[in-house]
């Protein structure tokens, strides 16, 4: 049978002392006992490390590209590691847009065939070949807002992407017609 019963100090119990003077000496010359850190904590630095180096590179570069992006987005953040094309396209105007192909080359003009600069806010807030896609212009003092709202809205985001698969095909025409001159 096994009792338990309540001891006021180590001091007398040959046991006790024993585990008393181990932890002290563990303590001041032990060796060190290393136990490795869950994984989640690593996942935790690990993304605290990349937030901030990307903040570092955010806030050191200039780009064309960037200044739009800050249009939209105040600082970096994980809740921006965005994994739909369609709004990586628009905040970064590199996409399938007549005005970013016309850099490189591939198509003759910068303009859509309505005559309208073929940029991405061009295909989402005024084109005529991609009206029934368009979403409301923000102003400039509510372009952040917006684009937060964009994100967790489902519907504007289809519309969007509907409007550049529609700037997909116009420029896939323009390209082929080109190439057949």
């Amino acid at each position: 049978m096994v009792g338990l019963s309540w001891v006021k100090a180590h001091v007398g119990i040959p046991g006790n002392e024993l585990a008393d003077q181990q932890a002290k000496l563990a303590i001041t010359s032990g060796e060190k006992f290393v136990i490795p850190a869950p994984y989640s904590h690593l996942k935790g630095l690990l993304k605290n490390y990349i937030v901030n180096k990307w903040n570092e590179y955010w806030n050191s570069c200039d780009s064309a590209s960037g200044i739009r992006v800050r249009g939209y987005i105040n600082q970096v953040s994980p809740k921006f590691l965005i994994h739909n094309k369609f709004l990586i396209y628009f905040l970064s105007g590199h996409g399938p847009f007549s005005s970013y192909l016309h850099r490189f080359k591939f198509l003759d003009s910068q303009h859509c065939i309505c005559g309208m600069l073929g940029d991405a806010d061009h295909y989402i807030f005024s084109c005529s070949l991609t009206k029934e896609f368009h979403l409301i212009k923000p102003a400039d003092e509510h372009k952040k807002a917006w684009f937060n709202n964009l994100l967790t809205n489902r519907q504007a985001v289809t519309k969007m992407e509907g409007a550049f698969r529609t700037s997909r095909n116009i420029c896939d025409t323009l390209t082929q017609e080109r190439d057949h001159n």
